[in-house]
Order: C-alpha cells, then sequence, then structure tokens
C-alpha cells in the first residue's frame, strides 16, 4: 500500500513565479522534495504523513485521541493543505465533518487548502472543497487566486469550472496581471488562452507594474500559440507598455525572426517599396483579400488564352513569362496568411466559370441536343448542390451561456470534465461524432471534413448536399471531356486512325500552337 500511492510531502514554492522582469524571464526552478521514508510503518506514522499518504484509519485514531484538525504543522500547514494537495478527498470529508476550517492560510506561500489543489490540477479536490464552501477568490501571498494559479498551470479544465462557477474572467491579482496574461505567459497550448477569450476575456486590459498587455506577456516568451489566439479575438498589436515598447518591440529585442514575421502580417505590413499608394494599399486588408481572390481566377484564365493566341511561339513564351512576374510580384507584395484559406474556394470557382464558358464558347454547336440538355440539366443541379453545401448550415452546435456553464458544472461534478469529451472552445460536451472545425471555429454535429472547395464544414445540415454536389459533378465532368474529344477531333487535323493514341496529343497541341 505505502509504495503504490506516493504522496507530495512537499508544499508548493513561490520561486517559479518570477515574473516580474519581462526581459529576462527565469527559467521555472523545480523544487526538490525532502528526504522521505515511504516504507514506514503506518501505526507509527504522525498524523502528517498519515494524511499525505492517504491513511484514513490512522488520521481518525490520531484525531480520536485528541489532535487539532485545525492546529498547524511546523511549516504552517494545516492537515487539510496536505490532504489537497495530495488529492485526498476521504480525509478532506472526514477533516470537514470534524469542523476543519477550509479557509486557513498557511505554508510558504500562505495559500488555501483549495489554491494547494489547483496548483497540482486537481478538479475533484477543487470541486469537493468549493462543495463545501471554499472561497476560490481568496488571494495567496502572491496575490493570486485560484483561476490566476490555474491559468498559470494550464490546468484547462479548472478554468473552467471556476469561470462557470462565477469567477470573474478579467479578475485583476494582487500585481495587477490577469488571468489571460499568465496564460499567455506560461501555458504554451492553445488553452486555456482560447478558452478564457471564448468566454470573454479582455486582451487589451494591461498590468499595473509595466503596463504589459497580453500580448507583451506572449512575445516576451515568443508564444505564438496565445498571440494567434489573441490577435484573432482583437488584440492591440501597436499598444505600448510603460516603456514605450509594442509586442513587436519586445520581439525584436529577442531576435525572434519568426514572430517579427507573424506580428507584420497581422499588421497588414510587407517588405517591399515606400510608394505611399503602394503601401495605403497593402496596409488595407480589404484590397489584399481582393487580390487573393482574384489572381487565382486570372491564372487560370491566361493558362488557356496564352496557347490560344494566334502568334509564333515565342511571343506566348514572352506572355507566359510576364505573366509569371505579375503573378510573383502580387504574391510577395499582397498575400497574407489568408491565402491558404481562399485559395481552394477561388480555383473552384474558376474552374466551374471557365468550364462553362469555354462549353458555350467552343463545344457545344459540335454536339447532339441530348448532350447539351443533358450537360445543361447536370450543370443546374451541381451548381444549386454546390451552393447549398457551401450556405447551409452543416450542423453546427448552439448552446446558450447558461447552458455551458450548467454543462461544465455538470460534468466537473460528475468527474467527466476531459478534455476528450468536453471543447475548450465552445464550451460544450462533445456529441458521439461530433467535433471542433479549426477552420471554422466551432462545434459540427456528425462532422465529416472541412472542404475548402466549399469554404464549409460537412456534417449533419449539409452532407446530403454535399454528396448530391459530387453526384451532379460527376455527368458534368465526363460530358465536358467527351465535347472535348468531338470539338478535336472536328476542329483539328490529326492521323489518329492511321497512327493510334501516341501522337494524337501532340497533333491536337500542335493544331492550336
Amino acid at each position: 500500500m505505502m509504495e503504490e500511492v506516493k504522496p507530495y510531502p512537499v508544499q508548493p514554492s513561490g520561486e517559479t513565479l518570477g515574473y516580474y522582469d519581462p526581459h529576462n524571464p527565469p527559467a521555472d526552478s523545480i523544487t526538490e522534495p525532502k528526504s522521505e521514508n515511504a516504507k514506514t510503518d503506518p501505526d507509527q506514522m504522525d498524523i502528517v504523513k498519515a494524511t499525505q499518504y492517504g491513511m484514513i484509519d490512522r488520521v481518525r485514531k490520531l484525531v480520536d485521541e485528541g489532535y487539532d484538525v485545525n492546529e498547524p504543522d511546523p511549516e504552517n500547514v494545516t492537515l487539510l493543505h496536505w490532504a489537497a494537495i495530495n488529492n485526498r478527498a476521504e480525509i478532506v470529508r472526514y477533516l470537514v465533518s470534524k469542523e476543519a476550517i477550509l479557509d486557513k492560510l498557511g505554508g510558504d506561500l500562505n495559500s488555501t487548502p483549495l489554491h494547494w489543489a489547483v496548483r497540482q490540477g486537481h478538479l475533484p479536490m477543487v470541486v469537493l472543497l468549493m462543495q463545501y464552501g471554499a472561497d476560490p477568490s481568496l488571494r495567496d501571498g502572491e496575490g493570486c487566486s485560484g483561476i490566476h494559479l490555474a491559468c498559470q498551470f494550464a490546468h484547462t479544465p479548472i478554468v473552467a469550472y471556476l469561470i462557470a462557477k462565477g469567477q470573474d474572467v478579467n479578475m485583476i491579482d494582487g500585481n495587477g496581471m490577469t488571468p489571460l496574461m499568465w496564460s499567455s505567459y506560461k501555458a504554451f497550448s492553445m488553452d486555456p488562452t482560447r478558452l478564457l477569450l471564448t468566454v470573454g476575456a479582455n486582451p487589451n486590459i494591461q498590468d499595473k507594474k509595466f503596463e504589459n498587455g497580453a500580448l507583451h506577456w506572449a512575445a516576451v516568451q515568443g508564444n505564438m500559440a496565445a498571440i494567434n489566439c489573441l490577435v484573432k479575438f482583437g488584440a492591440d498589436t501597436y499598444m505600448e507598455n510603460k516603456s514605450h515598447q509594442t509586442c513587436m518591440d519586445l520581439a525584436k529585442l529577442r531576435r525572434n525572426g519568426y514572430l517579427i514575421m507573424r506580428i507584420k502580417e497581422f499588421r497588414g505590413e510587407a517588405e517591399v517599396d515606400n510608394s505611399t499608394i503602394l503601401k495605403r494599399l497593402k496596409s488595407n486588408k480589404t484590397v489584399r483579400k481582393r487580390v487573393m481572390q482574384i489572381v487565382p481566377f486570372l491564372v487560370i484564365f491566361l493558362m488557356g488564352a496564352i496557347p490560344q493566341l494566334s502568334q509564333p511561339w515565342w511571343v506566348k513564351l514572352i506572355a507566359a513569362l510576364c505573366t509569371y512576374g505579375v503573378v510573383y510580384t502580387l504574391f510577395r507584395t499582397f498575400f497574407d496568411h489568408r491565402f491558404g484559406e481562399l485559395v481552394s474556394l477561388c480555383i473552384s470557382f474558376s474552374t466551374k466559370f471557365f468550364l462553362h464558358t469555354t462549353y458555350a464558347y467552343f463545344l457545344w454547336p459540335h454536339q447532339s441536343l441530348l448532350h447539351n440538355v443533358i450537360f445543361f440539366a447536370s450543370s443546374v443541379c451541381m451548381y444549386y448542390q454546390f451552393w447549398a453545401t457551401m450556405k447551409r448550415d452543416p450542423g453546427v452546435i448552439q448552446c446558450s451561456q447558461e447552458d455551458r456553464k450548467r454543462t461544465i458544472i455538470e460534468l466537473a461534478e460528475t468527474g467527466q470534465l476531459e478534455l476528450s469529451k468536453f471543447c475548450t472552445t465552445c464550451l460544450i460536451k462533445r456529441p458521439i461524432r461530433s467535433k471542433h472545425c479549426s477552420h471554422c471555429d466551432r462545434c459540427v454535429a456528425r462532422f465529416d471534413h472541412h472542404c475548402p472547395w466549399v469554404d464549409n464544414c460537412i456534417g449533419s445540415g449539409n452532407h446530403h448536399h454535399f454528396v448530391l454536389y459530387l453526384t451532379a459533378l460527376l455527368p458534368c465532368l465526363v460530358l465536358y471531356f467527351y465535347a472535348c474529344i468531338n470539338y478535336w477531333s472536328e476542329e483539328c487535323t490529326t492521323t489518329f486512325q492511321d497512327d493510334g493514341f501516341r501522337a494524337y496529343p501532340s497533333q491536337v497541341l500542335l493544331n492550336k500552337v
């Protein structure tokens, strides 16, 4: 028994919180456990060690013999503190029944038992203590409440539970730090930063000492996960701290080239010439978006138009090189991180448009009436299903703020608040086969995939439209290629019957070249 259950026989240290110099953030120090003999006879244990190891019978015996459950040990730590940090729920219940003080301050950090449980990430213990009436808003010796500690150690389920129980998401600690600042500085995953922003944390509050915002603290650590979340939720990249430094200045001090590049992208800056008009165009996000949408359309058009020109081959080569130069310049000047999200839909629209314009301009006179009618009917069906797939609700799971809080509390108090079953962005319990889409930033019922070609998720609400769209698209493509073969047969001089298919493609191209 003694070897199976290991206690945590040291109290938390405040040395890991060295956050007061954003220009020289210290490495986390590690507190070494004190030497303990894990094989001590349970019947010979003192009450502190018995509490640490979860020996409830020994604790009962010593309390019955007259030990005061509120008496601190030589380190000024109560039994409830030791039970909380070691997640000994049965002992906590027993101590509370013996009138143990829930919010007694103790230890080097002058913390409550709830603070100790939060530091260790013991959600069941946090739930139990709060059910008995522990106050999560009390401050420890560092000025931090429960939610600040949970954010420092990236205990996302505890953060969610404390917010659901009414803790202020913008609560200021003793040094003017908000939970969001702490998570941006200490947590290098998306959560709990994303969770805090989802429930309304203000990304532009500044702390009292350095007047840093959450972006400053994230930039100090080079925390790109936090920076992406903060910018997405409206953090000001031009905000200055007490030293008149922006997050960009801190990134430059750290010589973090990737972070500098990303902040420039977020601001809409680029590395081109100093023309005033060009600068204004580049700084306009709408202009950049329109350029990114138009360029794929023009590229696809010119890929077909240049070979079709009635000019010598060298003229066509020059035109192709000029096209490449223009596209490359536009790419370096106007394109940003959004291009990856836009290009698939732009290509999807462009190919459909040119497929039908070339059919109408070149191919339809060479086809039979039945062929044209079937192609037209398939196209109408395809366009309708394409629109429906793109615009219909894919099955987004809707939930009110009160329902979210109720769900979090219910899951936490039943021991089911696990990240595999709970979406920390939408703050809902994930139904079976649902998933949170990182592109659309929402949970979708019966999620199949996110389709970039329709710029929408495919889920319970539009899956049948997606299948019908693909079904209608197939005959359109088959009929189009068949029409191309008919057109080439009638308009291009070939020796297909004599030489076979091997010479056919080159002869078709040479007819056009």
